[in-house]
Formats: C-alpha cells, structure tokens, sequence
C-alpha cells in the first residue's frame, strides 16, 4: 500500500512503519505471485536450477556492478527529461525542481511499479510533486502523458531499428513486440487529439470543477511538446541505458548476444511490464526467456540465468534503492522539500514562496 497522504495532515503518531508497508496484505500476495511465476518458468521450460545458478556463479562481478550504474543512470536522465517538460507546462517563469528532485521521484515512481498493483507508479509520482512543490496534480499528470507519449516513439523507432537484423527465426514473436509497440503509440496519439480537439466542448459541458481539472491536464499534456531536441536526446540516453544493462549482464554471463537482439529484449523487457502485476511479475520472467530461446542460440538454462541477473538489477534492486530512498525522505526533510527552486534558465526562489497546492 503506498502512502498517498498528504504531509501536512500526518497522524499525530508519525508516519506508518515501513515494516508494516512491506508486510501488508498486497506484498505478500505479490511475494507470493513472485514465487509462484518463477516456479512456472521453471517447470514450463524445463530449466535446470543447478546449471542456471552455475552460470550466475561464474558471471563477471565487475561487469554486473557496472550494469547496476549503468542502469541507474537511466533516472537521471528520465529525470532531466521531465524537469524540461514540467518547465515546457508550466511556462518558463514558474518554479521548477532540479535534476536530482525530479529524477528521486522517477525512481520512487518505478518503486510504486514494483510494489503495487496496476502500475501506480506515475499517479505516485505526480502526488508527490503536487504534495511537496504545490504544483497543479492534474496538469503533472499530463506531463507525464507526454513522457509515455516520447517513451512510446522511442520504442518505436529502435524497434524499427532492430527488428530487420532478427527476422529469420522468429518472424511472428518480433511483429507482434513491434505491433505492440505501435498500437500503443496510435492509442497515446488518440488520447492527445482527444484532449486537444475535444477542448473547446469539454469546457461547455463539464462541471466547472471537472473542467478546471480537464484544462489544466491538456496543458500539461500539450504544452510539454516545446523544447524537443533535448527532451529527445535525454529519453533516447533513457532507453540506451537500459540496453547498456542488458549487454552488460550478457557480457558478464559470456552469452554471445547481437546489438539487435540486445535492444530488442530490452524494448520487450518493457512493454512486458506495462502488465498490471507489480513490476510485471510474471509476464516479464517467462516472456523475455521465451523470446531469449526462440530469437537466439541460447539454451533455457543460459536464458534463465539471464533473466534471473537482470530481474535482480530492474526488480529486486528498484525495490530496495526505492524503499531506502522512501525512508530518507521520511527522515530528512530537507530531500523532499528542496531549499531553492529553479525559475526557468536563471534566478532561484526561495520554497517556501510557492503556492498550495493545486489541482
């Protein structure tokens, strides 16, 4: 259960333990979701544990520690990414946080993925902003519209990339991830004519508080698309960080694997976990070993191995980074409320000069 509270209306008791949190009813039930998926991929392809774990064994310790930085280094730059399209939505003089704010809260957000279910992270995310900045939770939740907008293109265009090197084995399974892939960006696109065009008359019929909330979301949503170049070289460094990842654990297990079908598992890897279990649990482990075996020479040990390595740095790692990060900001303020807030290119204000929050 995630802490969507305010902070200013805490229990006289202070905050809710985090001992309760990670054992409340909904981490069990994903533990026990966890074990029970891996024990399906087991048995559905007939792994042997012995020989997977001898693999991990005998992996390179250094190349995984530098798959562990590699990956972390995709939310700094997904949070220098949002910290444009915040500035892009709320005009350049209005406060924005720094790099490190932002990128805090899109870890915190994959956090949420990880725990919960049905992908709350991004609504997470945008209470925390609205909580702690008093900035308008309606209008960050449009920007975060056009994150997955961007994410989504990017996907596209590496797929598009890639997919070409892979056809051969596995014609079906590499046009249904790129299918994927573009049925997602047709729905995004849908969802933003939608806002745009169907503005003047939502306004008229909406309740005045409904359609206060809807205009501030299409300003959000539309709005963010300025500044494109750097909101695009920061979300393509994203996703290359992610392949880094995964060339990095491959490496580390001496698995032989193409440029190619290293973007192509990591792209999958994704959209795998837009699956509503927490952190994909399940979809993610036996798919990304089926298309292993199915794309390549890899044996289903060899594949596993892989899946096990990289599933502790996305997975298990996010939970645990999250869950220390949460206690700090708990424990020091001064993490969630930052001292000075950055008004577009230049000149600082002082937080406590910001506004309530909105809706």
């Amino acid at each position: 259960m995630l802490p969507f509270r305010s902070r200013s209306n805490e229990h006289p008791e202070g905050p809710v333990p985090i001992k309760r949190r990670v054992f409340s009813l909904p981490s069990l039930v994903s533990l026990a979701l966890a074990g029970a998926f891996l024990f399906f991929l087991v048995t559905r392809f007939d792994v042997d544990p012995g020989a997977a774990w001898s693999l991990v064994k005998d992996s390179n310790p250094w190349y995984l520690v530098l798959a562990v930085l590699v990956h972390y280094t995709t939310f700094l730059f997904r949070g220098a990414r949002w910290r444009i399209l915040l500035r892009n939505a709320q005009g350049e003089g209005s406060a924005v946080p720094g790099v490190l704010y932002c990128s805090q809260l899109v870890l915190l957000g994959w956090f949420a993925n990880s725990v919960a279910w049905f992908r709350l992270g991004d609504a997470y995310r945008a209470y925390l902003y609205r909580d702690e900045m008093g900035a308008s939770f309606s209008r960050t939740i449009g920007t975060l519209l056009a994150d997955r907008m961007l994410d989504a293109i990017l996907v596209v265009l590496l797929l598009l990339a890639a997919v070409p090197f892979l056809l051969g084995g596995g014609e079906i399974v590499t046009w249904t991830v790129l299918g994927t892939a573009v049925a997602l960006v047709f729905t995004l696109t849908a969802v933003f004519l939608v806002l745009r065009l169907a503005k003047g008359r939502a306004l008229r019929i909406l309740p005045g508080w409904l359609a206060e909330r809807y205009q501030r979301l299409q300003e959000g949503a539309v709005g963010s698309f300025r500044q494109l170049p750097p909101v695009i070289i920061l979300g393509m460094l994203g996703w290359l960080s992610e392949v880094g990842r995964l060339y990095l654990v491959a490496h580390a297990l001496n698995l032989g694997l193409g440029i190619p079908l290293v973007i192509f598992i990591a792209l999958a890897n994704s959209l795998l976990t837009l699956v509503p279990t927490p952190g994909g649990i399940g979809a993610v482990e036996s798919g990304v070993a089926g298309l292993l075996v199915r794309l390549s020479s890899l044996s289903v040990n060899a594949a596993a191995a892989l899946v096990l390595v990289d599933r502790s740095i996305t997975y298990v790692s996010v939970i645990i980074v999250g869950a220390l990060l949460f206690v700090l900001r708990q424990a020091i303020p001064q993490w969630s409320h930052p001292k000075h807030l950055e008004v577009g290119f230049e000149g600082t204000i002082p937080s406590g000069q910001e506004p309530g929050p909105e809706v």
